[in-house]
């Protein structure tokens, strides 16, 4: 079976480098106060609606560290280690859709919970990862290239066919 010419992806590298880089640029555009504006108006209308928020969290404050760090290294391994387009944007999405329900979750403890910083961590890890594994031939996407060689295909010559039984019991 002709191989792919894409060149060979990895985990560990691209892990380190798309976290880090998703984390930093959350944390970046959070101290720069990039997301002053949508932040002050969320917040308002939490309070116009009724619910007393007591405590903010999210970037840049440890807790939000930790989740902005957690949703962008383990959505960048998820994908890498995920084979299929489909599987990844599922990925993603669910991703993004569980740091865009931390907002009401939080809101509901009493917690202002600083969305924004986590959620462009998240969609830069995505893309990031997606770009890169579209573009590489990702170990876990080996097993559907290579046919396993025990195995009979239905559309195999007989004689083709004595020979792979062969094989298959461990005779050359």
């Amino acid at each position: 079976m002709a191989h792919s010419s894409k060149p060979t992806g990895h985990l560990p590298v691209p892990l380190l480098i798309f976290g880090s880089v998703s984390l930093l640029l959350g944390l970046v555009a959070e101290v720069a106060g990039v997301f002053e504006g949508p932040t002050l108006a969320l917040r308002e209308a939490w309070e116009a609606g009724g619910l007393g928020l007591e405590v903010e969290a999210g970037l840049p404050g440890v807790s939000g560290f930790l989740v902005t760090a957690v949703a962008s290294f383990g959505l960048v391994g998820a994908i890498l280690g995920t084979p299929g387009v489909g599987r990844r944007l599922i990925l993603g999405f669910s991703a993004l859709l569980l740091t865009v329900g931390l907002i009401p979750a939080c809101a509901v403890w009493g917690v202002f919970w600083n969305p924004f910083g986590v959620i462009l961590a998240v969609i830069w890890s995505w893309f990031s990862a997606m770009v890169y594994a579209q573009t590489h031939e990702m170990p876990c996407e080996e097993g559907a290239r290579w046919e396993a060689e025990n195995v009979i295909r239905m559309d195999q010559d007989p004689v083709e066919e004595e020979e792979s039984r062969n094989r298959s019991n461990g005779q050359s």
